[in-house]
């Protein structure tokens, strides 16, 4: 089992923080963060459940309220961090009594050393306290490095030699070296799966049982899997959308009986386990009613989802260029629309390819698959730093959250779908490329995705996810044959 490593996690920031600045010379590097603290509901005492904020979570692995951070460096000037150099100073708040007695004592700094390898840990804290011990005497330009949301001490900044403080650097560079995995953090991560990959099992043979009959059972059979796994929380609300609500992409009223009309339907499931606050983001279909089996409509959708991400995987691995994705998802999800007669050529003379072209043009395609092909995955769902020149507004593209070549050490979803939404197609109704005879065949289908989380290696990628997913593997549950 690997060891979890703060002091790393400032190693890899401070190489991101002063490759942003090549020509800087000699200089003091101070980076200063403060953690969540326990919020309550608005007018009330009522305490909403903790999460560590994601940056200081990343930096400092500390889940106590009101802690803070800092890391000192004192650079000689060049391109590399000189390792030795580097200070890591984990800051807990006092013990208050009141709160010790409402919810017991924290953790330790003799306890917490144990486990995190910071230069030092400290317990009980003040902005005046932090200016005092943290400021040397160095003649060298200091930087203080903030998030925008913090603040540095006033104290703090009075006494530094600049003075010099700033956030224009600091998040761009941590949202960069957070993209790029550690051993300690793919274990995480590759554990969030296993449950996450787990708990969409056993909902499908919940569901094929006949144990689950409505949209909220079904989210609390997961959610009660994962906590009984060891996943405290979910890395966001679970999606439990039946028949045609799965058209809308992030359907979580969750409060729905399942469809009972014939022939049957399907439940888009798209949830996952958080597990020491890294995310598992698994999508699946799972037939409801038709003796748990997939109806012909279903499995035509299906199929051909199954399809994109199997051609996707194909051009993935290091240097991918996650545009290319996402044309080629448009390309693979249009012909096969056409093959099923849902798409037509209209009027249209040329080659097929010239067609799918043509149809891509029209902006149809986006009706039936609107959304990005996948993004990074990490402490949150929708991992930061896949974005550092914003989003592109190419109409295929818009709604992508990752444009920056993988590389080793990201991980990312792969999730492409295919929907039937009526808001979305209104603009179509009247396409000549539309088969409006054979659609009103699919409409009850609502929306198919399929999602699995890759971690981009030296060769390729491994598929951190397990869940049943071709039809055979799913209607072995779901139809009893288990």
């Amino acid at each position: 089992m690997t060891t979890r490593s703060p002091l790393l996690h400032s190693h890899l920031l401070l190489k991101r923080l002063l490759a942003q600045n090549p020509s800087i010379g000699p200089s003091h590097h101070l980076i200063y963060l403060v953690g969540e603290k326990t919020q309550v509901r608005y007018d009330t005492d009522r305490e909403l459940p903790f999460r560590q904020e994601s940056n200081f979570a990343w930096l400092s692995g500390c889940e106590i309220p009101g802690s803070a951070l800092t890391v000192s460096y004192e650079h000689d000037g060049g391109n590399e961090v000189d390792v030795a150099k580097v200070e890591s100073k984990l800051w807990l708040p006092e013990v208050d009594p009141d709160e010790v007695m409402w919810c017991g004592l924290p953790a330790t700094p003799e306890s917490l050393a144990s486990t995190l390898n910071h230069t030092s840990i400290s317990a009980g804290w003040t902005p005046v306290q932090l200016a005092s011990q943290l400021l040397s005497s160095s003649p060298v330009k200091t930087y203080i490095h903030h998030l925008p949301f913090t603040t540095p001490p006033k104290q703090m900044i009075a006494r530094i030699n600049g003075p010099t403080y700033t956030s224009q650097y600091l998040l761009p560079a941590i949202h960069a070296a957070r993209r790029n995995k550690t051993a300690w953090e793919v274990e995480q991560m590759r554990k969030a799966n296993e449950i996450t990959s787990g708990a969409h099992k056993r909902l499908m043979e919940a569901v094929g049982k006949g144990e689950v009959k409505d949209e909220g059972e079904a989210e609390a059979e997961f959610v009660g899997y994962c906590r009984r796994k060891g996943a405290k929380h979910q890395a966001y609300t679970p999606i439990m959308a039946g028949g045609s609500s799965a058209g809308t992409l992030h359907y979580i009223a969750n409060d729905q009986l399942f469809p009972s009309s014939k022939p049957g339907a399907l439940l888009l499931v798209d949830a996952g386990a958080e597990f020491n606050n890294y995310a598992g983001d698994v999508t699946r279909c799972i037939p409801i009613g038709n003796g748990g089996r997939f109806t012909e409509e279903c499995a035509d959708i299906y199929s051909l989802v199954l399809e994109m991400q199997e051609e996707a995987f194909k051009i993935i691995g290091p240097g991918t260029n996650w545009e290319d994705v996402q044309l080629l998802m448009h390309k693979v999800a249009t012909r096969g629309l056409l093959k099923l007669g849902i798409f037509a050529k209209g009027g249209f003379g040329g080659s097929e390819d010239e067609l799918v072209d043509k149809i891509l043009e029209s902006g149809l395609s986006n009706a039936f698959f609107p959304h990005g092909v996948g993004h990074l995955l990490g402490l949150d769902v929708h991992d930061v730093g896949g974005l550092p020149e914003g989003k592109s507004k190419h109409p295929l593209m818009r709604y992508l959250r990752l444009r920056v070549p993988l590389e080793e050490g990201f991980v990312v979803t792969v999730e492409p779908g295919i929907y039937f939404n009526e808001f979305l197609f209104a603009a179509f109704k009247n396409s000549e490329y539309v088969n409006q005879r054979t659609l009103q065949k699919y409409w009850y289908v609502g929306g198919v995705r399929i999602e699995d989380n890759l971690l981009i290696t030296k060769d390729g990628f491994e598929n951190l996810t397990t869940a049943p997913k071709t039809i055979e593997e799913v209607e072995k549950l779901t139809a009893g044959k288990a």
